[in-house]
């Protein structure tokens, strides 16, 4: 897994690449919450993902609670067809704002 930063006034863009999985999970994390601490707005660029397992969706939920506990957002873009459906079967795509 690759997490590659970008910054701009208003929000921070993580563009994930490789696999979420439990071995990936801690890492993933890591970027996030490192993420979340400075700024309300994240855009997690999904493009590169190209797996996503119960563990990297445990990691995105808890990222979710700490942006909304503080008004902040999450948005997740381009994620692949294979990925989308791991939301919509667990009933994610109605938590997460994804484009």
């Amino acid at each position: 897994m690759e997490v590659v930063k970008t910054s701009t006034d208003i929000s921070i863009t993580l563009a994930i690449s490789g696999k979420l999985s439990a071995a990936t999970a801690e890492e993933f994390g890591a970027a996030l919450d490192a993420a979340a601490e400075e700024t309300g707005a994240l855009v997690l660029d999904f493009a590169g993902v190209t797996y996503l397992a119960s563990a990297g969706l445990r990691v995105l939920i808890g990222v979710n609670k700490k942006l909304k506990s503080k008004n902040g957002s999450l948005l997740i873009l381009h994620a692949a067809e294979a990925v989308q459906e791991i939301f919509e079967i667990t009933g994610l795509d109605d938590v997460f704002d994804i484009q």
